[in-house]
C-alpha cells in the first residue's frame, strides 16, 4: 500500500515536472523530441521511456493544456502551444509596463520578469531585449501598489481615506503639501490618464471631486466614516472634462471653433459625444463640457491658433490673460 501511495506521488510529481519543463522551453519555433525529454527526466530523477512520456502528455493534452505533437517517423517531437497571452499582448503588456512613469524602475522590471515568465525562454528574451527602463523617467515612489490596493479596498467597502500630499520646493526637496494637511477624501475611481494614476473623489472640505496623483499621495488610512456616495461619477466623462486631470472649479461649456483637420483631436479629447456644427468651408465649432485650467489651455495653445475658445467670454478672457502672462505683456 505504501510502495502504491509513492508510485502515485513520483508519477504526480514526473507529469508536473513535465508540464513545467515543456512550458518554459518550448514554443512555436522550438520543440523537443521524446528522446530529449526522456534524458532530461532523468537528470532529473524521474524514471521515463517513450510509453510514460506519450501517456503523460495525452493526460496533460486532456487536462486542457495546449501542447502539440509531431510525428517524426517512428518517435515524437512536443511544443507548447495556446498560451493565456500570445507574443503580441505579452510584447504590448510589457512595453506599457517600461514606459509608464507612475511605476517605479525596480517595480518594472519585477514585473516584466513576471510577465516573461508566462512564454518561454526564448521568447522570453525577445521580449526584453529592446526593454531599457533605467533610463525612462519614472517614478521613485515604491509604495504605489500599497497605495493603489489601499484605494481599491476603500471603494469597496464605501468608506473615506485620510492621506497626505507631496510636494517640492525650489531645491527640488520633497515637502508634505499644505503644513501636512491631511486629506479626507471620499474615492471614487483610480483612473490612469496621461501615463499618471490618479484617485479621485469627494472633498468634504472643497466640496467638489478633486484628483490626486497616486505617485505624490502618502499610503491614506482607511477610516470609519462612510464616503459620500455619488450615484452619477463616471469616470470617463470626468476624465474628458477636466481635461489631463486638472480641473479648477465649476465646470463650464465651452464653444470652439475648430480647423476641419483637428476633427480627430477633438474627438480623442472629449469623445463622440459632443455636439459639432459646421461653421464654413474650412472650420467647425465643437460645443464641450470642460473645467477651465492651466492644462485645457495648454492643451487649446498646443494647436497654435487652429482651435480657438469663442464661448464664454470668461473663459476665453482668461485664455487671453494667461497668454499676456506668457509673453511678459
Amino acid at each position: 500500500m505504501e510502495d502504491e501511495k509513492k508510485k502515485r506521488t513520483a508519477t504526480k510529481s514526473r507529469i508536473l515536472f513535465l508540464l513545467q519543463y515543456i512550458f518554459e522551453n518550448t514554443d512555436d519555433n522550438h520543440s523537443i523530441s521524446t528522446n530529449d525529454l526522456i534524458k532530461v527526466l532523468d537528470e532529473n530523477g524521474f524514471s521515463a521511456n517513450r510509453k510514460t512520456v506519450r501517456d503523460d502528455v495525452d493526460m496533460l493534452c486532456d487536462a486542457g493544456y495546449d501542447i502539440l505533437i509531431h510525428k517524426n517517423g517512428k518517435s515524437n517531437s512536443y511544443h507548447f502551444g495556446t498560451r493565456t497571452f500570445e507574443l503580441p499582448e505579452l510584447k504590448m503588456l510589457v512595453d506599457a509596463v517600461s514606459s509608464s512613469r507612475f511605476i517605479s524602475a525596480e517595480k518594472s522590471d519585477a514585473l516584466i520578469q513576471k510577465l516573461t515568465s508566462l512564454t518561454s525562454k526564448y521568447e522570453a528574451v525577445d521580449l526584453t531585449a529592446r526593454i531599457f527602463t533605467d533610463d525612462r523617467i519614472k517614478a521613485d515612489n515604491g509604495k504605489i501598489f500599497l497605495t493603489t490596493d489601499v484605494v481599491s479596498r476603500a471603494i469597496e467597502q464605501e468608506k473615506k481615506v485620510s492621506f497626505q500630499y507631496y510636494d517640492y520646493l525650489p531645491t527640488k526637496e520633497k515637502v508634505l503639501r499644505n503644513n501636512s494637511e491631511v486629506y479626507i477624501i471620499s474615492p471614487y475611481a483610480l483612473i490612469w490618464s496621461d501615463d499618471r494614476y490618479y484617485l479621485v473623489g469627494y472633498s468634504d472640505k472643497r466640496h467638489e471631486l478633486t484628483p490626486f496623483r497616486v505617485d505624490r499621495m502618502t499610503v491614506p488610512q482607511i477610516t470609519d466614516e462612510s464616503a459620500v456616495k455619488n450615484t452619477s461619477f463616471n469616470p470617463a466623462d470626468f476624465t474628458n472634462k477636466v481635461v489631463q486631470m486638472y480641473p479648477s472649479g465649476n465646470e463650464k461649456t465651452a464653444t470652439l471653433r475648430c480647423k476641419n483637420e483637428n476633427m480627430r483631436s477633438v474627438i480623442d479629447k472629449f469623445g463622440e459625444d459632443i455636439k459639432v456644427e459646421v461653421m464654413d468651408t474650412r472650420h467647425f465649432t465643437a460645443k464641450v463640457q470642460v473645467q477651465p485650467s492651466q492644462t485645457f489651455f495648454g492643451w487649446v495653445f498646443t494647436f497654435r491658433g487652429d482651435i480657438e475658445i469663442i464661448e464664454p467670454d470668461e473663459v476665453r478672457e482668461e485664455f487671453f490673460s494667461i497668454a499676456r502672462k506668457v509673453l511678459g505683456e
